[in-house]
């Protein structure tokens, strides 16, 4: 009988290595190279908000670059141009303007520098409004972010006001508002839709389909004017109002009829004569100074320089029949 071999150990394993400790945290290394970027990657609140503000695709993006960083060349035109190509095709990038990624990267104490003194632009520019301290906080925040200025301002500024709950009557009284209507009111343009024309104006939306601005109230003006007084023509392509044309009259009908010029209008039919007629030429300011001594329909009659006028007269006839010594 053969002898029985004894059994072959299996070698021995050799002992587990113990997980190698990084000398740096990712995070902290990632951070103390980019540190406007560290709430991105804090795993906290930070980052949560980061992937709300940024979404999931760029700050994924951004965590793989620090956990990973040989994975990246950022040595070569080539591997940066990868890497941005990367990042072009985040949504934040095509969504976001230029405006706000670039204040996105700034650190936060540079974020509020900007946001300090455009706060203080705005409130200044748009006192009349009675912003409240929230809807100021909150229009500045996103108007420094957006690089938002000018008529993108003001429209951006109307729109939030607009949602109060008397909005529309509040941005009908404002200074942008009063603009809009005096440039209506100086072509006698009154559309029964006039206020409503002018809140799409202010908060930079559509009407019927058309972009309103203060252009587009000079050249409705125009056109109505044209239509009724055709005579004026020339002036109106000259680029004068009617309330420029009838200026001088208005003065001189004030200085006549002893009436304040506020009280004196061109919408007022009587006095639209100074316009002229479809066969008749404007009158010189000779002419319209007689039509309104003369036309009872303007009340001179009831000035005191007529009837100052009248006493005179009635002495100077009394003289000549020789009832006056």
């Amino acid at each position: 009988m053969a002898a029985t071999k004894p059994a072959v150990k299996p070698p021995a394993k050799p002992p587990a290595k113990p997980p190698v400790t990084p000398k740096q945290d990712w995070r902290s290394a990632f951070v103390a190279r980019f540190p406007q970027y560290a709430k991105l990657v804090d795993g906290g609140p930070g980052e949560q908000e980061a992937r709300a503000k940024f979404g999931d695709d760029l700050i994924d993006l951004i965590q793989d670059v620090a956990k990973r960083p040989n994975q990246y060349d950022f040595t070569t035109q080539a591997g940066v141009d990868a890497f941005n190509a990367k990042v072009r095709a985040t949504k934040y990038f095509n969504e976001t303007v230029e405006s706000a990624k670039a204040f996105d990267a700034l650190l936060d104490v540079d974020k509020a520098d900007k946001i300090r003194a455009n706060r203080i632009t705005i409130a200044s520019g748009y006192g009349d409004l009675g912003l409240t301290t929230k809807e100021l906080d909150d229009i500045t925040l996103v108007a420094t972010r957006r690089g938002l200025s000018g008529l993108a301002l003001s429209q951006y500024v109307n729109s939030v006001v607009g949602t109060r709950a008397r909005g529309k009557q509040d941005l009908l009284e404002s200074l942008d508002a009063q603009a809009l209507k005096k440039v209506a009111a100086d072509y006698g343009y009154n559309p029964p839709d006039l206020n409503e024309q002018i809140l799409a104006s202010l908060q930079g939306k559509e009407y019927n389909g058309e972009a309103i601005t203060i252009d587009t109230f000079k050249k409705k003006g125009v056109a109505l004017a044209k239509a009724a007084h055709f005579q004026l023509a020339p002036q109106l392509d000259a680029g004068l109002s009617l309330a420029e044309i009838f200026s001088s009259y208005k003065d001189t009908a004030a200085a006549t009829l002893e009436l304040s010029p506020e009280s004196i209008s061109f919408n007022d039919p009587k006095f639209r004569d100074a316009f002229g007629g479809p066969n008749t030429p404007p009158p010189t300011l000779g002419e319209w100074e007689t039509m309104l001594r003369t036309n009872p329909k303007y009340g001179f009659d009831k000035t005191k320089q007529a009837k100052r006028d009248a006493v005179s007269m009635a002495m100077t006839i009394a003289k000549m029949f020789g009832e006056v010594l």
